[in-house]
């Protein structure tokens, strides 16, 4: 018998490798009648894509309750107009303005004059603009009325009425707005949409350049020229005894 030392180590490598595969094709046969196994997981497949998860609502920006009320209404839309809280849109605030208007707010219904007054965020319109700030005077609104009395006075989208603006004026006057005071005491003094009355016209005058209107201060002393000492007297003593009117 030949020893394996004399098998060159070629072939004993061969025979070795030979019977590696032998007894693999051997496992292999013995396993024909079986159920073939699942192949086994491919570790290296690409992941399958999935649509990221939904952000946490914790983490979700907070979203703003939409305003309800009238109020709410406004003040979302002085904030949008003013840019504070928010970014300046006049647009958006001219929306929220129209609502809180159309449901009666008055200081909406001032804005919103006032915005088609200048066109600001809506088209210009003089119209609208007396509309507006009519519903806001009906309703007492002192700067409303002060406003639409100017706008009277030098017939500004409205035929000109000067007894119009003196009743609006004296509105205003009585509710302490100083403008409309000294305006008033103006077109008393000149008689202009009504009778003359200096007396009177001091009154309003004495008020406002009391609360620092220059040109009230111009006019009064401009009238007390015209009058008498008696009739100075009379016109201090009434606005002594002004009381500022509530709005209604």
């Amino acid at each position: 018998m030949t020893g394996l030392a004399s098998i060159p180590p070629q072939t004993t490598r061969l025979v070795a490798v030979a019977g590696v595969v032998l007894a693999l094709l051997g496992g292999t046969a013995c396993d024909a009648g079986k159920q073939k196994s699942p192949p086994p997981h491919r570790t290296n497949a690409p992941p399958a894509i999935l649509p990221p998860p939904p952000p946490s609502p914790t983490n979700a920006p907070a979203r703003p309750p939409a305003p309800r009320t009238p109020e709410e209404q406004f003040q979302a839309g002085l904030r949008l107009w003013n840019g504070k809280g928010a970014a300046r849109d006049p647009a958006e605030a001219v929306k929220l303005f129209t609502l809180a208007a159309e449901r009666g707010n008055v200081d909406a219904q001032a804005h919103l004059a006032a915005a088609h007054r200048t066109g600001v965020g809506v088209a210009k319109s003089p119209e609208e603009a007396v509309r507006w700030f009519r519903a806001a005077a009906e309703r007492g609104d002192a700067r409303s009325q002060g406003v639409l009395a100017s706008i009277y006075g030098t017939g500004e989208g409205v035929p000109k009425d000067l007894p119009e603006a003196v009743k609006l004026y004296r509105l205003a006057a009585a509710q302490g707005l100083v403008r409309a005071q000294a305006n008033l005491g103006a077109m008393l003094f000149l008689g202009q949409g009504v009778a003359k009355d200096p007396v009177e016209a001091y009154k309003w005058l004495h008020l406002a350049a009391l609360k620092g209107d220059q040109e009230a201060m111009k006019n009064r002393g401009l009238v007390a020229q015209k009058m008498s000492a008696a009739q100075m007297a009379e016109g201090r003593r009434r606005a002594a005894e002004f009381v500022p009117a509530r709005a209604r």
